[in-house]
């Protein structure tokens, strides 16, 4: 089955990784039928224009504002038809390998509703890209260094024994994610109150609750960079990492979860600023602690603001 395949790609300021990123995915889908779209969320260092030189077969839509992660992935996946959608991050890098991977577990697992695959940085280092649903204790846990069974912590590891696919991990990463429309038409499209973050995580978990799976290929390797547009304002992109945090716990465990999620986090993050065993890591907890209060502040004050 020759499938047909939307490749969507969201930059904001990352235009020579942005060109890397088109570059790798024009070489590794050679064998497919494919559309790649680019959604710039107002980018001001020429991303577009340099896309639009070199990449003419590309569709590429520009925005005035950067309207987030999600709500662009979703401009891109509301006016393709093909169906399967590989969305993946400015910052990554594609192989032919990854490709034809995903689009072989589509195609051989009928209710597959998004896979992912192996993430390595530039030198080679694998990236965690599996995790648990977040609860309202297993990351507190998890970052005080309790650890616990690996169905209940937040970091998992895929069981890729089984024919080098696991089709039973609860989420996986947005970076390089491939996802059956049908399956996104039912659970629905990204929830554009994240804003950046957590919105994988939200997908998949509707996903999950739907009926749908979300499978690992193990034998897959796909090159991300880490954090391409964040490294541009990384205190911003830490408040907004915890309240998009907050709004997932929000959203699917309740105000008594949130609550409970609040508390442990911060009892964790202030003991490490105390106690931690170098400068370095207490001043990294200290950094972490402002983050999170500042993200548990503005989720308070949007939440009196609209009656949520």
């Amino acid at each position: 089955m020759d499938s047909h395949v939307d490749v969507v790609v969201v930059s904001y300021n990352t235009k020579d990784l942005l060109l890397e990123c088109l570059t790798s995915v024009f070489e590794s889908t050679q064998s497919r039928n494919v559309r790649v779209v680019v959604v710039d969320n107002a980018s001001q260092d020429g991303s577009l224009q340099d896309v639009r030189r070199l990449f003419p077969q590309t569709k590429a839509i520009s925005n005035t504002t950067n309207i987030g992660f999600g709500a662009a992935c979703n401009q891109a996946i509301r006016i393709t038809d093909s169906p399967f959608i590989l969305l993946l991050n400015s910052d990554a890098r594609l192989t032919s390998q990854a490709f034809e991977a995903l689009c072989d577990c589509l195609e051989h697992n009928a209710r597959c509703g998004a896979a992912g695959c192996r993430l390595i940085d530039a030198e080679g280092i694998e990236e965690t890209s599996t995790r648990n649903f977040l609860t309202p204790s297993n990351q507190a846990l998890e970052l005080a260094g309790i650890k616990f069974g690996s169905a209940v912590q937040r970091t998992s590891r895929p069981d890729i024994e089984r024919g080098g696919v696991d089709c039973s991990v609860d989420w996986i990463a947005g970076a390089c994610l491939m996802l059956r429309r049908v399956a996104i038409e039912e659970a629905g499209l990204f929830d554009e109150a994240f804003f950046m973050y957590s919105e994988d995580e939200d997908l998949c978990f509707r996903l999950r609750k739907t009926g749908w799976s979300v499978c690992y290929c193990g034998q897959a390797t796909a090159i991300h960079h880490r954090a391409g547009s964040s490294r541009l304002n990384k205190d911003e992109a830490l408040r907004q990492f915890y309240e998009s945090q907050i709004l997932f716990l929000s959203k699917h465990r309740g105000r008594g979860s949130t609550v409970l999620f609040a508390g442990m986090m911060k009892t964790v993050l202030v003991m490490k600023s105390l106690l931690s065993s170098t400068r370095q890591k207490r001043d990294a907890a200290r950094a972490q602690l402002k983050a999170f209060e500042e993200a548990w502040q503005h989720r308070e004050r949007e939440k009196l603001k609209y009656g949520g």
